[in-house]
């Protein structure tokens, strides 16, 4: 029996992304995030859900926002699950836009309004889906859930940025 296999769609980050997936709030100058070789490839590549037995498919992740923005950490926590991956300007999602592409799980980094990010989980409870988005502090972010599997969690604790990796896996696990 084979196992299905999922596409993978990763551009370079951006020159303006800050380390480690976090935004500061204050203009800095921040490293290129550095990626290990041959961890992703460009454009279309195929990665196999086979890498990882415990995930029985492969989920499919909205990254929205810029695109080097999500740092080493979080991008290997969907790799190891052989997560479908898909980065999108924040203009384009939509919950009609999510509900189409069968979304698992969406992350926004904080280019994402709040505006938006409230009206996209709003439309989007009962679907299945979780939210997280990137909140700036300091020389960091916390993650904050604003979905879990399109229950409203408004108000639950936070994920400090060494801590998200973690919960992501968790949730990809129940996926």
């Amino acid at each position: 029996m084979d196992l299905p296999r999922c596409k993978l769609f990763l551009s370079n980050p951006s020159p303006s992304a800050t380390w480690e997936g976090c935004m500061s709030s204050r203009p800095q100058l921040a490293p290129p995030v550095g990626y290990e070789h041959g961890m992703f490839e460009n454009n279309s590549s195929m990665a196999s859900c086979s890498q990882c037995a415990t995930a029985v498919s492969c989920p499919s992740v909205l990254l929205v926002g810029r695109n080097g923005s999500w740092g080493t950490l979080v991008l290997k926590s969907l790799e190891k699950f052989g997560s479908e991956l898909l980065f999108v300007a924040p203009q384009t999602v939509t919950s009609e836009y999510v509900r189409n592409g069968g979304y698992n799980l969406i992350l926004l980094d904080s280019t994402v309004p709040p505006e938006q990010r409230r009206k996209l989980a709003s439309e989007l409870i009962g679907s299945g889906a979780s939210i997280f988005y990137t909140f700036p502090v300091e020389n960091g972010c916390w993650w904050l859930p604003t979905l879990r599997h399109g229950q409203d969690c408004h108000g639950t604790p936070a994920f400090r940025r060494n801590e998200f990796p973690s919960e992501l896996e968790r949730i990809l696990r129940s996926e």
